[in-house]
C-alpha cells in the first residue's frame, strides 16, 4: 500500500510539473499586444520541464515580447531554432508566426532586408493557403516596407493594395486608411498622379481615424499632388493645414517649391528645392533634384541643370539598383515556384479523385454484372428446376395411377403443383418466343427488361440445344445480353448494322461487344 501511494505521489508530481505550460502560453498569446504583461506571465514558466515542442513555442514567444518591450536581441538564434523545429514537426499557426517575426527582427533590429524578405514570403504563402487574414495583413505591410528600401514600386503598390483588401476584409478602418495613404505614395513615386489622386480622397474619407502622424502624410500628399498639378489655391490649403501639424520636417520644402514654380518665382523655388535636397528620405530628396534640374532649364542655366541631372544619376547608385532588381527578381521567382507548387498540389488531388471515381465506377459496374449474372442464374436454374419437377410430378402420378394407390388428396395437391409448373415455363417460353419473333422481323428491342431478355435466352436454349450446347463449351460467363448478341450473329446471321439498330448503338459499340464476346472464350 505504501509503494502504490509513492508510485501515485510520483505521477502527481510529473503531471503537476508538466500540465500548466499550455494554458501560460495560451495566457501570453492573449496578452501579446501587451508585451509587459505577457513577459510577466512568460518569466513564470518552468523551462526545464517544457518538451521540445514547448521549447520552440516558448523561443517564439520570448523574441516576439523581447522585441516588442524595445529589449536588445543579440542574434535571431532563438527563433531561428523554432523555425527549425516548425519546419520538420508543422503547425503552420506557430510556423507563420515564427516567419513573420523573425522576419521582423531582421529587419528593424539587424538591417537585413534580404532575409527578412525571405522570410516574409514564407509567412505570406502560409498565410494566403490557410486564409489567415489576421497573418496576412501584417505580412503585406511589411512586404510593402521592405520593397520601399530597394524604391520597388510596383511592389509597393501590389502589398499596399493587399494590405486596403485585407484590411477592409478585417473592417480596421486604421488599417484602411494606412494602406490608402500608401496606394497613392506608391502611385505618386511612379508619377501617376490621376491614380494618387483617387486614393488620397478615398483616405481624407476615413481622415477621423487618422493620428496626427497621418493627418500629416494625408496634407503633405494632397499639397504635393496638388502643387505638381499646378492647382495652387488647394495646394496652399492643404500646406497650410499640413504646417499646422508638422512645420518641421524638411519634406516641408518640395511643396512650396512646386508652388513657387507654378507662381513663375524660379529663384525661391530654387532655394527651397534645394534645402528639400538636402532631406535624408531618398523619395524627397530625388523629387528636389528632379525639380531643381527643371528650374534651372527655366531659368537658362544649362550648365547646372545638366550638374543638377548627373546628381540624379549619382543618387540611383549603381550597386543598390542591381540589389533591388536582384530582390525583385527573387521576389518573383519565389511566387513562381509557389504557383507551380500550389497547381501540382491541385492537380494531384484532382488525379486521385479521378483515379478514385474510376474505382467507384468500374467497381459499381462489376458489382451490377455480377448481380446481373446471379439473377440470370438464378431464374436459369429456376427454369431448370421446374423442367426437372414436372417430370418428377408426372412420374409419381403416372405410378399412382398404375398401382391403383390413389390418394385423392395428394393426387389433387400433385397436380396443381404440375399445372403451376406448367404455366410457368409455358409463361416463360411465350415471352421468349414473343422476342425471337422481334429479333425475326428485326424489330428494336432496346425497351425489353431483363427478365424478357432472360426469357428470349430460356427459350433459344429449347429452341436450339445443340448450338446453345456449344455455346456452353466455346464460352465462360457470358451475360444475358453477350447470348442474345450470340444469337443475333450465329443464328439469325445478321450484319453488324441490322445487330446495332435492334440494339439502337452504334456500330463501334457492336464491335465491342463482339470482341469482349471473344475474350470469354475457353
Amino acid at each position: 500500500m505504501k509503494k502504490l501511494f509513492i508510485i501515485l505521489a510520483v505521477i502527481a508530481l510529473v503531471v503537476g510539473c508538466t500540465e500548466p505550460q499550455a494554458p501560460q502560453f495560451r495566457q501570453v498569446w492573449e496578452k501579446i499586444n501587451r508585451p509587459q504583461e505577457a513577459r510577466t506571465i512568460l518569466a513564470k514558466v518552468n523551462t526545464i520541464s517544457l518538451t521540445e515542442s514547448g521549447k520552440a513555442e516558448y523561443g517564439l514567444l520570448k523574441t516576439i515580447i523581447t522585441y516588442k518591450t524595445n529589449r536588445k536581441l543579440e542574434n535571431d538564434s532563438l527563433i531561428s531554432a523554432s523555425i527549425t523545429y516548425y519546419d520538420q514537426h508543422g503547425g503552420d499557426w506557430l510556423r507563420s508566426r515564427a516567419y513573420l517575426y523573425r522576419g521582423v527582427i531582421r529587419m528593424y533590429k539587424f538591417g537585413n532586408i534580404i532575409d527578412a524578405v525571405r522570410d516574409f514570403k514564407v509567412a505570406e504563402h502560409i498565410s494566403e493557403r490557410n486564409d489567415d487574414e489576421e497573418l496576412k495583413n501584417h505580412v503585406y505591410q511589411r512586404l510593402a516596407h521592405a520593397n520601399y528600401y530597394f524604391r520597388n514600386h510596383p511592389s509597393i503598390l501590389k502589398y499596399s493594395q493587399k494590405l486596403l483588401d485585407s484590411s477592409i476584409e478585417l473592417k480596421d478602418s486604421v488599417m484602411m486608411l494606412k494602406s490608402l495613404l500608401m496606394c497613392a505614395t506608391a502611385h505618386a513615386d511612379m508619377d501617376q498622379l490621376d491614380s494618387a489622386d483617387i486614393y488620397i480622397k478615398k483616405g481624407i474619407e476615413l481622415e477621423k481615424y487618422a493620428n496626427m502622424s497621418m493627418l500629416s502624410d494625408i496634407y503633405s500628399m494632397m499639397s504635393e499632388i496638388y502643387a505638381e498639378k499646378g492647382e495652387t489655391i488647394k495646394a496652399v490649403e492643404y500646406l497650410n493645414k499640413w504646417n499646422q501639424i508638422d512645420s518641421t520636417h524638411t519634406t516641408w520644402y518640395l511643396v512650396p517649391a512646386y508652388i513657387r514654380k507654378a507662381q513663375g518665382e524660379y529663384e525661391k523655388a530654387i532655394q527651397l528645392a534645394k534645402l528639400g535636397s538636402e532631406d535624408g528620405d531618398q523619395r524627397t530628396r530625388g523629387k528636389c533634384l528632379k525639380l531643381l534640374s527643371e528650374l534651372y532649364e527655366l531659368t537658362g542655366d544649362q550648365e547646372k541643370a545638366s550638374d543638377t541631372k548627373m546628381l540624379i544619376h549619382e543618387y540611383d547608385d549603381l550597386k543598390y539598383t542591381n540589389q533591388a532588381m536582384l530582390m525583385v527578381d527573387w521576389q518573383q521567382k519565389f511566387d513562381e515556384v509557389q504557383q507551380t507548387k500550389e497547381f501540382y498540389r491541385r492537380t494531384t488531388w484532382m488525379q486521385w479523385l479521378i483515379i478514385a471515381l474510376i474505382v467507384v465506377v468500374v467497381l459499381a459496374i462489376g458489382i451490377g454484372m455480377w448481380w446481373h449474372r446471379k439473377k440470370v442464374r438464378k431464374l436459369s436454374f429456376r427454369l431448370d428446376e421446374d423442367a426437372r419437377r414436372i417430370n418428377e410430378l408426372r412420374t409419381k402420378i403416372e405410378q399412382q395411377e398404375k398401382s391403383g394407390e390413389e390418394n385423392g388428396q395428394e393426387m389433387a395437391r400433385l397436380k396443381e403443383e404440375l399445372e403451376s409448373r406448367m404455366e410457368r415455363i409455358s409463361g416463360t417460353l411465350l415471352i421468349g418466343t414473343q422476342m425471337y419473333s422481334q429479333l425475326q422481323q428485326r424489330q428494336c428491342i432496346t425497351e425489353a427488361t431483363a427478365k424478357e431478355l432472360q426469357c428470349l435466352v430460356d427459350y433459344f436454349a429449347q429452341l436450339r440445344p445443340k448450338r446453345w450446347q456449344e455455346w456452353e463449351r466455346k464460352y465462360k460467363n457470358l451475360s444475358t445480353a453477350q447470348y442474345v448478341f450470340l444469337i443475333m450473329q450465329d443464328d439469325l446471321r445478321y450484319d453488324d448494322e441490322a445487330i446495332a439498330a435492334a440494339l439502337n448503338v452504334k456500330r463501334s459499340s457492336v464491335r465491342s461487344m463482339r470482341s469482349r464476346i471473344k475474350e470469354r472464350e475457353r
